[in-house]
């Protein structure tokens, strides 16, 4: 397999997200849209953590960026993933929400983590309803 030159995300580095390395990664690479990939997401409290499963049933939602072959994405994400020793960058395939598939980069974990399971598999969204409510008085 030769190196993908894609980039999928699915948790604060993701499109939608206002995560500083979020705005880094948007104007490093270019989004090709949404996409996802079998594996089971856990809720590490700010940030989830995947496990990539091939024979699993859920789908971890998250987004594909494209990277330049000569760009410093995979070195500035490598530093922001590997400031916790729980990460791995592999390579899987992701299905594109538009149809087909592509080879891409994603920071995974194994073991899974002593953490809630996101049934959902979609971080945005389970952060989003989970997220404290304003009282009103």
């Amino acid at each position: 397999m030769s190196e993908p030159s894609h980039l999928f995300v699915y948790g604060t580095l993701r499109y939608e997200s206002d995560h500083p390395m979020a705005r880094r990664l948007r104007t490093m690479a270019r989004h090709i849209g949404k996409g996802s990939v079998p594996g089971r997401l856990y809720d590490l409290g700010p940030y989830p953590a995947a496990v990539f499963d091939p024979d699993e049933k859920r789908r971890i939602v998250g987004d594909v960026f494209e990277i330049k072959p000569d760009s410093k994405v995979l070195a500035e994400m490598d530093t922001y993933e590997g400031t916790d020793p729980l990460y791995k960058r592999t390579a899987l395939e992701v299905k594109l929400a538009t149809g087909g598939t592509i080879e891409a980069w994603a920071y995974g974990v194994n073991p899974p983590p002593r953490a809630r399971l996101i049934t959902s598999g979609d971080f945005i969204a389970h952060r989003n309803q989970h997220r404290p409510r304003a009282v009103r008085s």
